[in-house]
């Protein structure tokens, strides 16, 4: 049998797998830094920095955590940038890797935590998104992870010697969980199944362990209550309700919605991962499974088969692919055992799945990180070029409004007092404070779907005051149909050209918008 530092090409014969695990952790950290620096912010990430310029308890479609990570990290560098908003979750996702390998090397050995390790970081949507991007799915993932170790240290094998203890940990773990994101919620009655269906488990359903987690978390938790309360509940009521009866898809349940996210699942993870993982997901659940086994396939499979349902009927969960994602995340640690037992064994098809899958994701992520960051793929012929012409390009939603602040600097608009920025949509007006850098107020005004904006500030106070417009719109009578019964007056600023490395992709007009006469209605109630 060969060494098992032997099977992953190109590792010394004599490397132990904590020293292999933490290779990985800084090689592809530092990929992600330099991806990070050359590529644009992308649509939501422009919107959660405009909401890190404004802290909060929480916000109208996400819990704090994330947003407040970003506005620490511009207040501790005092500067604004990819490197800035990204950098803590670069950290996190090496902290995520780590916690990866250790959950799995407690579980089923060093070099199975080291594979699961390694698949999670060549799936896309781990490596590039969750890994890099500003959102609450890499703090989820991280505290996730977190939280089910303590957990692992508690429900598989002997209990620890001061349970209590582990419990709170659990429990304050899950709250910070709870504030990246609410899919954490669903750990709990993961946990649940797990000890309903493990005899020997159930005496903790009378410890007071659990309960105790349990308040810990809500403890940690209830800021976000606190500003829902003050907010009619507003962010529950939304996430709740989000996607659902749009009269422009139709109601009821739509089975082809599933097939689409099923399908964006596997594409996200790889589309023979996603098969492999779904396969330990279902052989863990076998009752001669052993308990770490049916321990991560109980807290995974509820992620997954809920959001994979909820895409039968909003249609958000025909593009919403990740929100399933953390069950996945535990699935990559019987994988792990999976590919080792593989390759201990000598079989040529997990030797040449893991290459392929190596090479495959690399060369995949490079294209995709690189195009981000240039839109070289335009430059190959004009065929290719039209067919990624506008957002049919599915890197678009990255190229930054940075000609902003010059255009604003040439036409004297940061020198002017008592002015405010807006767009007609919430996503552009994140790119737009993106833009500019966070140097003046911006906000999004449309009638029905402001998100967090509706809540940073107030037209009343912008009354009498001159607002600058930032639109796609190119007729001065499209605009004023919107806005012109809001201004005295509106006049064309001009045009700004936006692209990537001189491409010209996207033109944007500014509108000066003067002297504002009533307040813009705010959505919501």
């Amino acid at each position: 049998m060969p060494p098992a530092a032997l099977r992953i090409p190109g590792i010394p014969r004599s490397i132990s797998a904590e020293t292999a695990a933490l290779t990985l952790i800084a090689v592809s950290a530092l990929l992600r830094l330099w991806a990070a620096w050359g590529s644009g912010l992308c649509i939501g990430e422009s919107y959660y920095f405009a909401s890190a310029r404004h802290p909060s308890l929480s916000y109208f479609d996400q819990p704090p955590l994330s947003i407040l990570l970003a506005s620490a990290s511009m207040r501790v560098a005092g500067a604004v940038g990819p490197l800035v908003l990204r950098g803590p979750f670069i950290a996190l996702f090496a902290g995520t890797t780590w916690l990866l390998f250790l959950l799995g090397r407690r579980l089923f050995g060093p070099w199975p935590a080291v594979y699961a390790a390694l698949l999670l970081n060549l799936a896309p949507i781990f490596s590039l998104s969750v890994g890099m991007f500003l959102q609450p799915d890499g703090p989820l993932m991280f505290f996730w992870l977190a939280c089910v170790c303590c957990l692992a240290a508690l429900l598989l094998g002997p209990a620890p010697r001061r349970p209590m203890w582990w419990w709170a940990a659990a429990g304050a773990l899950l709250g910070l969980g709870l504030l990246s994101k609410y899919h954490a919620l669903l750990l709990v009655p993961g946990v649940g199944l797990y000890l309903l269906t493990q005899r020997e488990q159930r005496r903790w359903l009378v410890h007071p362990g659990p309960y105790l987690a349990l308040a810990i978390a809500a403890l940690v938790f209830s800021p976000v209550i606190a500003w829902n309360a003050a907010h009619g509940w507003i962010s529950f009521v939304w996430q709740s309700t989000r996607g659902l009866n749009d009269p422009e898809y139709g109601t009821g349940i739509h089975p082809t919605w599933v097939l689409a996210n099923v399908a964006g699942q596997a594409l996200e993870l790889l589309p023979w991962v996603w098969l492999c993982l779904v396969a330990e997901l279902v052989r863990s659940f076998r009752r001669t499974a052993p308990p770490a086994r049916h321990f991560l396939a109980s807290l995974a499979v509820l992620p997954i088969a809920v959001f994979t349902a909820v895409a039968s009927y909003a249609v958000l969960g025909r593009s919403h692919f990740h929100w399933g994602m953390p069950g996945y995340l535990l699935l990559f640690l019987p994988l792990g055992e999976t590919v080792d037992r593989g390759l201990r064994e000598g079989r040529a098809a997990y030797r040449w799945g893991l290459g392929a899958t190596m090479a495959i994701s690399v060369l995949g992520m490079t294209v995709v990180t690189t195009h981000e960051a240039t839109g070289w793929l335009k430059s190959l012929s004009p065929a290719v070029a039209r067919r990624l012409r506008g957002d049919k390009d599915p890197t678009f939603e990255c190229i930054d409004f940075t000609p902003l602040e010059s255009a604003f600097a040439e036409r004297g608009l940061f020198d002017a007092k008592d002015i405010f920025v807006f767009s007609d949509w919430w996503h552009r007006a994140g790119k737009v404070d993106y833009g500019l850098r966070g140097r003046l107020p911006v906000l999004a005004l449309n009638w029905n779907d402001q998100r967090n904006f509706a809540f940073f500030d107030r037209t009343e106070r912008w009354l009498g005051k001159d607002g600058i417009l930032v639109t796609t719109k190119d007729t001065a009578a499209e605009v004023a149909q919107h806005y012109g019964q809001y201004f005295a007056r509106i006049t064309s600023l001009g045009e700004v050209p936006v692209g990537r490395r001189g491409r010209h992709e996207l033109t944007l007009y500014l509108y000066r918008c003067e002297d504002l006469q009533r307040p813009y209605p705010r959505p919501y109630g």
